[in-house]
């Protein structure tokens, strides 16, 4: 009579993940082994056990704990190097929406605090978000219900900023100098973070990403015409012409002491600049100028030279990168600043039209426009000394918080009407 062998569970699991060690196979019949590979899942009653089981073997294997361990080591390491980077903190704000809701879903099977410490996010940060996602509102700009979030703006400051944004006299204006403008003029209190929001929410965010200097922050001076700096750009009219505009600049103010339009490079015309400038605005003749230059020949010239060493004026020039370790960037910028905020956006086919245009553009600029690294002068204002009212626009600002308060907590929105 044939003899059937049994064969242990372990074996057939083995079998069926094509594990089995070869001192099996030898005896075990290979239409067995077939069965086994195709038989059903459910065909055992407790098939379910089986992969606890498997987890409880490896748990109680001495390297399980190693193993673990390095892995939990690598995963902390990865999400290290993740949340250090800016990239990966500004895609998780950008996509909060996403992640607050997958979060939410999935709570009932994860752990939130270890989740959000992988992330690098804080649980404030996190119920600030859940806040913002679970009370939108499509009456606020920023999608916030106004009585929970009553310090945002009011309507009618969002739609101030809106129409200043879009008004045909800003045209050429950075945000920062129409938000100074506003504080100034008493027509929107709220801080330069406030404006760029707003902008950003309303589409109208123009804003130019600066880029870091690269030797620091350069010259500054401590009081008006310690430093001028002297540079030439070139602009192309709509012919195809080219015309030069040479800019005279003072440091600490940002004003422009002298500018002239010319179709060549010439010595004589820097002179002129130079000579005009030094006439009208030195009056202290112990007054000692530094004038910074690059090395092009119309600014190291017999002419200058000349005019510069005379005893009638007091001014050392110094050459950027060689003389001094700076480059002329203060002034480079100040071309760029006209060429793309102002030129490029105006047409103009002569030199007599770019002269007319240049003299708008620099009246604009000295004049009526609040620059943000005057903090809130104009550069004439700069230039002459004049003191701005910092505590009055304090006082401003705290009132316009308290009003927008009391107006959002007694205006329901959407939500709270729901």
């Amino acid at each position: 009579m044939r003899q059937y062998n049994s064969y242990h569970t372990s074996i057939k699991q083995l079998a069926r993940r094509n594990r089995l060690p070869k001192k099996y196979t030898v005896f075990i019949d290979r239409s067995t082994i077939w069965r086994w590979k195709n038989e059903c899942d459910d065909k055992y009653l407790g098939h379910e056990l089986s992969k606890i089981d498997i987890l409880e073997q490896f748990l109680d294997r001495k390297e399980s704990e190693t193993v673990i361990r390095t892995y939990l080591k690598l995963t902390t390491t990865i999400s290290k190097i993740l949340t250090e980077s800016l990239q990966f903190q500004k895609i998780i704000s950008e996509h909060k929406d996403k992640f607050v809701e997958s979060i939410l879903k999935y709570r009932k099977n994860i752990n939130l605090k270890l989740v959000l410490r992988l992330c690098n996010i804080s649980s404030s940060v996190f119920y600030y978000w859940k806040n913002q996602v679970l009370n939108k509102c499509t009456s606020s700009p920023i999608r916030l219900c106004r009585r929970i979030y009553s310090n945002q703006l009011t309507e009618n400051e969002a739609a101030k900023i809106k129409k200043m944004l879009t008004d045909q006299e800003f045209k050429y204006w950075p945000i920062n100098s129409i938000a100074y403008y506003a504080l100034r003029n008493n027509i929107v209190n709220a801080s330069l973070a406030s404006w760029y929001n707003y902008a950003k929410k309303l589409g109208l965010d123009k804003r130019r990403i600066p880029k870091k200097p690269k030797y620091g922050t350069g010259i500054r001076a401590s009081f008006p015409h310690q430093y001028w700096h002297a540079d030439i750009t070139v602009v192309k009219c709509l012919t195809g012409m080219k015309y030069y505009v040479y800019l005279l600049m003072d440091n600490y103010s940002r004003f422009i002491l002298n500018y002239q339009v010319s179709d060549r490079v010439s010595a004589k015309i820097r002179l002129q600049s130079i000579r005009q400038a030094y006439d009208r605005y030195i009056k202290n003749p112990e007054q000692d100028v530094k004038l910074i230059v690059d090395g092009g020949v119309e600014n190291n010239n017999h002419e200058v030279e000349g005019y510069i060493n005379s005893e009638e004026v007091s001014i050392r020039k110094l050459i950027a990168g060689k003389e001094i370790r700076f480059s002329n960037s203060l002034v480079e910028a100040q071309n760029k600043l006209f060429k793309y905020h102002y030129l490029f956006k105006q047409s103009f086919s002569n030199e007599k039209d770019l002269i007319k245009l240049m003299d708008w553009n620099v009246y604009d600029f000295h004049y009526r426009r609040p620059h943000h690294s005057l903090k809130g002068l104009t550069p004439y204002e700069a230039l002459t000394g004049v003191q701005l009212p910092k505590e009055e626009w304090k006082q401003q600002i705290e009132e316009a918080k308290r009003v927008r308060t009391i107006e959002n907590r007694n205006k329901p929105c959407e939500i709270c009407e729901s």
